[in-house]
C-alpha cells in the first residue's frame, strides 16, 4: 500500500489535478484515533463529519467521527475488489439510518477512549442510537467517537 503522509501533503503547493487524483484514487485509509490506535479502512467513504468503510477484518463496518481522529493516511492497494474513496455530504446519522436493524455494535465514547462498549442497536432516531439496554436506552451520536457494526 502506498501511503501519503501529512508531510507530503504540506510539500505540495496548492491545488492541482495530481493532488485531486491522489485523493480520488485512494481505496484505503489508515486512521489514527486520539487514543493512538490505528485502524485500516478499505473502500472508504468520507462524509461531512465522519470516515467509514470496511475494517481490516472485512466482517466489520467502521465509522469514525472526524473529531476522534488524530491523523489519516490515504493509500492505494491494487485490488479490483476495493472501491475508490467516495465523498458524500451525508452526516453520520444519515449514513447509519441506511443500516439494517437490529444490529450488534461496539461504540467508543469520546470521553472514555480506553474501551469499547458492546450494544445491540434497535435504530437511529433524531441523533440517538436507540438500544435495548435498559440503563442506556438512547446514546447521543455527539457523545461517540467510533462505531463498529458487525456484518456477520
Amino acid at each position: 500500500m502506498k501511503l501519503i503522509t501529512n508531510l507530503e501533503l504540506q510539500n505540495r503547493s496548492g491545488y492541482s489535478s495530481e493532488f485531486d487524483l491522489m485523493f480520488r484514487t485512494a481505496n484505503t485509509l489508515r486512521v489514527e484515533l486520539l487514543d493512538g490506535t490505528k485502524r485500516e479502512v478499505v473502500s472508504p467513504k468520507l462524509g461531512r463529519d465522519y470516515i467509514s468503510g470496511a475494517l481490516e477484518d472485512e466482517k466489520t463496518f467502521g465509522v469514525f467521527l472526524k473529531r476522534s481522529c488524530k491523523s489519516i493516511e490515504f493509500g492505494f492497494v491494487a485490488d479490483p475488489g476495493l472501491k475508490e474513496l467516495v465523498f458524500t455530504r451525508n452526516t453520520v446519522g444519515e449514513t447509519l439510518t441506511q443500516l439494517e436493524y437490529p444490529a450488534q455494535m461496539r461504540v467508543q465514547y469520546l470521553d472514555d477512549r480506553s474501551r469499547f462498549q458492546n450494544i445491540r442497536t434497535l435504530g437511529i432516531y433524531r441523533g440517538f442510537l436507540v438500544t435495548d439496554y435498559y440503563l442506556n436506552p438512547a446514546i447521543p451520536l455527539a457523545a461517540l467517537g467510533a462505531i463498529e457494526v458487525s456484518c456477520g
